[in-house]
């Protein structure tokens, strides 16, 4: 059985984790995980008005590559939209993607109340979520953002039939956990800088945005694991010979 789980990172107000439960809640969600809060406190109870257990059974984390290490599909929300136009998507799409995916778990990651995500936190998603709020007047709080995107959620579950357990077809494609893709790319990096292909940090950036975008299935991956051991092989060979 997958799961949807909703992430905050760094929220700074006890009280919007709170908010952010009730939200969930509401919409039939209750996997919640806390990237290093900086407090769960009576406001977060009081202001979760009947959703005290999604807070008190929440999962806390040190950093966002832990929260999101055993998910396939990582969904990042953002109000940045130049930089990210190629994997940007609504939230009605957002829950439409979410209520077809039966290949994994999956992370909704909310940012800072202030600063929302970083770019390389941004980097670790696979698609970029924003919410198309009057361009005049955007505010829109935690939870409240939270409340939208699992509406939509929902309403899509509803329209395709959604049962809690999906299990996928024996000829649907598996996807890769982000621990695999990090694992994946930090052996690229490496690899890469000993051949000398990289010179700076911005060809690596590209690299993973490319490979979040096309999705690699676990089996794409597998094969250019593989290759990437036979070149290291190959580079150890010529060292001993030389």
């Amino acid at each position: 059985m997958y799961n949807t789980y909703i992430i905050l990172v760094e929220t700074s107000h006890g009280g919007n984790i709170g908010s952010a439960a009730r939200a969930m809640k509401t919409m039939g969600l209750t996997q919640l995980r806390l990237v290093a809060p900086k407090s769960i406190d009576e406001q977060s109870i009081a202001l979760a008005a009947g959703a005290e257990d999604v807070v008190r059974q929440a999962q806390i984390f040190s950093s966002l590559e832990e929260a999101i290490a055993d998910c396939t599909l990582i969904i990042g929300t953002s109000a940045r939209l130049r930089q990210l136009q190629s994997t940007l998507i609504s939230p009605r799409e957002c829950g439409e993607k979410i209520a077809r995916y039966k290949q994994g778990n999956v992370a909704i990651v909310f940012g800072r109340e202030r600063i929302g995500l970083t770019n390389e936190e941004l980097l670790k998603c696979h698609f970029h979520l924003n919410i198309p709020a009057n361009d005049e007047y955007s505010s829109l709080n935690l939870a409240m953002a939270v409340q939208i995107v699992t509406y939509e959620l929902r309403i899509a579950i509803l329209d395709t039939g959604y049962r809690e357990t999906k299990v996928p077809q024996k000829n649907e494609p598996t996807y890769p956990t982000a621990q695999e893709m990090d694992y994946f790319l930090t052996h690229t990096e490496q690899l890469y800088q000993t051949l000398g292909f990289i010179q700076n940090q911005g060809v690596m950036q590209k690299l993973r945005r490319f490979y979040n975008r096309v999705k690699l299935e676990k089996q794409e991956l597998n094969i250019l694991q593989g290759m990437l051991s036979a070149v290291e092989k190959r580079l150890e060979l010529l060292n001993i010979d030389s």
